[in-house]
């Protein structure tokens, strides 16, 4: 066993420590079916909060860099019951490309962190509108909002709740991707997607634990 992956054990077993201490509101959409098919995307800050936020869906894959970090965040990823697949967010990834949409017959949701694998930071790629055009499967955003968080000083600037933290975990509405909406169009239409359901969990957090009632 390589250190990657013995690093990446670590890292998962701290994980879960601090996953089972936080304090956890977990806010789903109406419109979102946990036993549905979807393109899951988060942005790649969001990791920790999102692997939370998606342990409802039972079938599950997630897109994970070739790289040395990738194969430490596989290890977390793969204790959370997703399949790994190998590959970049990139559309011209044709390898990963062909696995994601053979799991996608095997009704496999996908999550993506659409900014990764090396950003820059709020800079979503174009493969999982592709994917999603392609699939015909619609969107959901994954994220989240803790009330205490170390933020890395990493290109993502990744967010680590701290323990015993409140949390909110985010599932926003589904949403389709017209397949003659060009990529440049629809990646526009994540972004902000992303960016407002982010809004909405810290939303729920000022109304659970900020707003005197």
């Amino acid at each position: 066993m390589n250190k990657h992956k013995i690093l990446g054990k670590i890292g998962y077993t701290v994980f879960k420590i601090i996953s089972f201490s936080l304090k956890k509101t977990r806010y789903t959409s109406d419109k979102f079916n946990k036993n549905d098919q979807y393109i899951v995307v988060f942005w790649h800050r969001k990791i920790f909060l999102s692997a939370n936020t998606t342990r409802i869906i039972s079938h599950k894959a997630a897109l994970v860099s070739p790289s040395k970090d990738g194969e430490m965040l596989a290890e977390l990823l793969i204790g959370e019951g997703n399949e790994v697949i190998r590959g970049s967010s990139n559309r011209d990834n044709i390898k990963s490309l062909k696995e994601i949409l053979r799991l996608i017959k095997l009704k496999y949701s996908i999550g993506i962190a659409i900014d990764g694998p090396k950003g820059p930071i709020f800079d979503p790629k174009g493969g999982a509108v592709y994917i999603a055009q392609k699939s015909g499967l619609p969107i959901v955003v994954a994220t989240g909002y803790a009330s205490k968080k170390w933020i890395l000083k990493t290109w993502d600037r990744m967010e680590i709740p701290k323990p015993f933290s409140k949390v909110i975990l985010y599932t926003g509405d589904p949403f389709h991707i017209p397949k003659e909406m060009s990529i440049e169009e629809a990646t526009v239409i994540v972004k902000e997607k992303l960016h407002e359901n982010a809004v909405e969990a810290y939303e729920e957090y000022k109304k659970k634990y900020l707003i005197k009632k």
